[in-house]
């Protein structure tokens, strides 16, 4: 009999796994967990496990495939317009974006995580924001997108990173606060603003 995804026992267990594994990856390398560490983790047989999945590597590729296409169709819903409008708003959703799907993050962003597959998240992002500078500014030296292309992509990530590692208190409204502070004004900004309500 097929396994209905909608199910909701199924999704309470796939949930319960992919919990587990979170838990497991940080202090071990995704390659290197077991199938028997992590059932044992939380509690439900081998056999469960395999109707879902068929081993490790297989769970792994799920999560990410999905957070892949997600990550990927919430990018490219990013449009020159909705920026304009009001980049606070499109900043704040992307964190929402990211504190929604936070697990699967942390899990593949840590030093037990999987790089090659963050770099394809990266790779995305450097797609979107460069077609939105050259939207934005069409007649600029191509050095110029270069540059803004890099910065953009590597603050996407980092602030996302440091937030979810040391700064978790924080909420996606205030991160992406500090975000356009620091895009528009740089650190001179964090003195006149004071986001998130930091004390300077």
């Amino acid at each position: 009999m097929p396994i209905n995804d909608n199910d909701t026992r199924v999704k309470r267990t796939k949930k319960l796994i992919r919990q587990g594994l979170a838990e497991l990856s940080k202090t071990k390398s995704l390659s290197k967990i077991t199938v028997k560490e992590l059932t044992d983790l939380v509690e439900i047989n081998r056999g469960t496990f395999y109707l879902h999945y068929k081993d490790i590597a297989d769970l792994v590729e799920s999560i990410e495939t999905n957070l892949y296409n997600d990550f990927g169709e919430f990018i490219n819903s990013v449009t020159p317009k909705s920026v304009i409008k009001k980049p606070i708003d499109v900043l704040e959703q992307y964190a929402k974006f990211c504190e929604e799907n936070k697990e699967a993050f942390v899990m593949l962003m840590g030093v037990h995580g999987d790089a090659e597959f963050v770099f394809k998240l990266i790779a995305l992002l450097d797609s979107r924001i460069y077609d939105l500078c050259k939207s934005f500014f069409p007649n600029m030296n191509q050095s110029i997108y270069d540059f803004s292309t890099e910065y953009g992509k590597f603050a996407a990530v980092g602030l996302m990173n440091c937030w979810f590692y040391k700064h978790p208190e924080w909420t996606a409204r205030q991160v992406a606060e500090l975000w356009l502070t620091l895009m528009t004004k740089g650190l001179n900004g964090m003195v006149e603003n004071r986001p998130g309500g930091i004390t300077i």
